[in-house]
């Protein structure tokens, strides 16, 4: 349950943090590194299915929803941690951001590690949710992709 709380804190956080970049622009000495970097992050979902679908078609036996379900949340979080990297690099002289974004990147990486075993994630948050679990998964990438691509355009 923790660790439901922990994700669900992550996501507030990253939108506040995303909200709050609307004041500032990124460095521009930076923008040859994270333009590339974002769209990487934008294009990677793309990736991943491709990669799962032929991880679970013909690697991964048994357990597809439980799979699925990790597989979406852990790449999830994966993509919080660089997109606050990204922030990092981009706005590494505005003291604020670039301490919220370190605790931030630091936060989804735990999260991650945490819930990257299968067995772990189960037992912390399948257990508990079943295959409703997949709601969080949405909630993470509807926030995402919503910064991303919707308020952050706006700048």
């Amino acid at each position: 349950m923790l660790s439901i709380i922990c994700i669900s804190i992550l996501v507030v956080y990253f939108l506040v943090i995303s909200l709050k970049l609307k004041e500032y622009g990124s460095e521009n000495k930076t923008n040859k590194i994270t333009k590339p970097l974002s769209i990487i992050i934008k294009i990677s979902p793309i990736v991943g299915i491709l990669i799962f679908t032929v991880l679970f078609t013909f690697v991964l036996k048994g357990r597809f929803l439980e799979r699925v379900t990790h597989a979406i949340l852990v790449f999830a979080l994966w993509m919080y941690a660089t997109q606050f990297y990204q922030y990092i690099l981009s706005y590494y002289k505005k003291k604020e951001i670039f301490i919220g974004s370190i605790i931030g990147m630091i936060l989804s990486i735990i999260l991650a590690i945490i819930l990257t075993p299968l067995e772990q994630y189960v037992s912390i948050i399948y257990s508990y949710m079943n295959w409703t679990s997949i709601f969080i998964s949405a909630i993470l990438y509807i926030v995402f992709y919503t910064i991303a691509f919707v308020i952050r355009k706006k700048n």
